[in-house]
């Protein structure tokens, strides 16, 4: 006995439920590919998605066509219904999986990245003093103590060879700040280390490498006597060695943080310094 053909409603309310799955599918694919100048380039995966508008539309459609026909042809054919529904229910989840398995992703991401922030934060905090050592006035090794001792403690000579002293007050209020309110979310660790990055690569520019081609033939330093000279090229050695010692310590702490906190290229912080030139 040849199964009896469908009525003409069931059947446009089916043809209608394929056709927006397949307008569906055509939408979901040209947003995954784009046309690029050679070929056809996919977009990272790890990028999370929102809803497409025309994703949305199809879906509310379909589910308004499955629940019309399920309430038309429940009586007369539930196997129908049954599978109208069905489609209905295909066509949603495929278009909320992918933005919502990223969303998932994402917050569970950051969950780790939370914890690995506040186990990281007392290693950060040592960094950062060690950092705020080299802007001790007292500190008689420092570079900027060492110049001004050539120069005889004259500060407009000093301020030729150094700059103006910015670092300082800008530290203090950073450093005070990240004492009185530890980082708890990676958000705030990433800012904190990028301040610290930040301030480093300044310190290197304007108070070591800088001062350091300045200082290079520099008349007061010629005029000194002997011995006087061979004490403060001792004192400008020893520095440099305690900086770049900073240095390889503060890249291999920022090479771990990258690390584990599996930081991307867009999030990851740079470990590249110029190192001043062996004296």
């Amino acid at each position: 006995m040849a199964p009896s053909p469908l009525p003409s409603p069931v059947r446009a309310s089916v043809r209608l439920g394929l056709s927006i799955a397949r307008i569906m599918t055509c939408k979901m694919l040209s947003h995954r590919y784009s046309l690029g100048g050679a070929g056809l380039e996919l977009e990272p995966s790890d990028r999370p998605t929102p809803p497409n508008p025309w994703q949305v539309i199809s879906s509310v459609v379909s589910a308004l066509v499955a629940i019309a026909s399920l309430i038309t042809q429940w009586k007369g054919n539930r196997l129908l219904a049954f599978m109208l529904v069905a489609l209905a229910l295909v066509v949603i989840i495929s278009t909320f999986f992918r933005p919502l398995a990223a969303s998932t992703r994402k917050y569970l991401q950051n969950l780790r990245r939370n914890r690995v922030a506040r186990r990281s934060w007392q290693e950060f905090l040592r960094v950062e003093k060690r950092f705020g050592a080299f802007l001790n006035e007292n500190d008689t090794l420092n570079l900027r103590n060492i110049i001004s001792e050539i120069h005889g403690r004259n500060p407009d000579e000093v301020s030729k060879v150094c700059g103006p002293d910015y670092l300082n007050d800008y530290y203090g209020l950073i450093h005070m700040r990240h004492l009185k309110k530890p980082a708890r979310t990676n958000t705030a660790f990433h800012l904190a280390l990028t301040e610290l990055h930040q301030m480093t690569c300044s310190y290197n520019r304007d108070y070591v490498l800088d001062p350091f081609r300045r200082l290079n033939g520099s008349p007061a330093l010629e005029q000194l006597q002997p011995h006087a000279r061979e004490h403060y090229e001792e004192r400008k050695k020893q520095f440099r060695e305690r900086w770049v010692r900073f240095l390889d310590d503060f890249k291999e702490f920022i090479d771990k943080t990258n690390h584990d906190l599996r930081y991307d290229y867009r999030e990851a912080i740079g470990t590249h310094f110029e190192y001043p030139k062996p004296l």
